[in-house]
């Protein structure tokens, strides 16, 4: 790591990548009292999947510092605070903090053009992921037996 990182943003990210495995323990655990129904629901495999990715990840990502971690940190917190959005409930409120995860930014200019094509691109395959998952929930999925 150089001077001119700072470690502040680093420590972000894997804060970011803890709370994701958080929110997964969280959905986990909320809703053991539906199982094993409320796990086959698409919106949760879909939720589960993309918390336990991104915390995996930004971990990695935040374990060095090349511009490809750098790039990979960028895109999975975006990922990360879009996940948290979609809930629209108390893990929403880690998205700002998943946001300033995606300031740890390449020092390649090149990299940095290619992330500004990357990360629409991740907030639309997050939300999508989701929003497909949804759609394959029967009104039956959502009442506990």
């Amino acid at each position: 790591m150089t001077n001119r990182e700072p470690r502040l943003l680093i420590v972000v990210q894997q804060l970011v990548g803890l709370l994701c495995l958080g929110f997964v323990a969280l959905i986990i655990s909320a809703n053991l009292g539906c199982a094993p129904k409320y796990f086959t629901r698409g919106d949760v495999i879909a939720l589960v999947a993309i918390g336990l990715v991104d915390a995996i990840l930004l971990l990695r990502a935040s374990m060095g510092d090349d511009d490809t971690r750098r790039a990979l940190g960028v895109t999975v917190s975006i990922s990360a605070a879009t996940l948290f959005l979609a809930t629209v409930s108390i893990p929403a409120l880690f998205a700002p903090l998943a946001i300033a995860g995606a300031f740890r930014l390449p020092r390649s200019r090149r990299l940095r053009s290619t992330l500004l094509l990357v990360i629409p691109a991740a907030i639309v395959a997050t939300a999508g992921v989701i929003f497909i998952g949804y759609g394959f929930v029967s009104a039956d999925q959502f009442r506990c037996p």
